[in-house]
């Protein structure tokens, strides 16, 4: 097994984090009536699991390549999910910066 537990806690931490996203921002959507990229989230929090899923394969064929592959989804999911957030939460730096 090639997992590594701190791995393991960023994953879950970052799914986390992108469900409750996608529930606010589901919820920030409808009231400022913006298009549902929040679904985006959900699909994101998805890739997540499956690049730690990935990690849990025993004697992968490509040590390399998995790991390689893990990086890369969980960096595209994290990117996007950035994307997506911006979206909806833009609207707090200005906020932010009127004080």
């Amino acid at each position: 097994m090639i997992y590594e537990q701190p791995m393991f806690f960023f994953d879950t931490t970052a799914v986390i984090m992108m469900l409750v996203l996608a529930y606010l921002s589901k919820r920030l959507g409808e009231a400022m009536h913006i298009r549902p990229y929040y679904i985006i989230l959900f699909v994101t929090a998805a890739l997540i699991a499956i690049a730690s899923g990935l990690e849990t394969i025993p004697q992968p064929l490509s040590y390399e390549f998995i790991r390689t592959l893990t990086n890369v989804i969980r960096f595209a999911a994290s990117a996007a999910a950035f994307v997506v957030a911006l979206r909806y939460w833009k609207w707090l730096f200005s906020e932010f910066s009127k004080k």
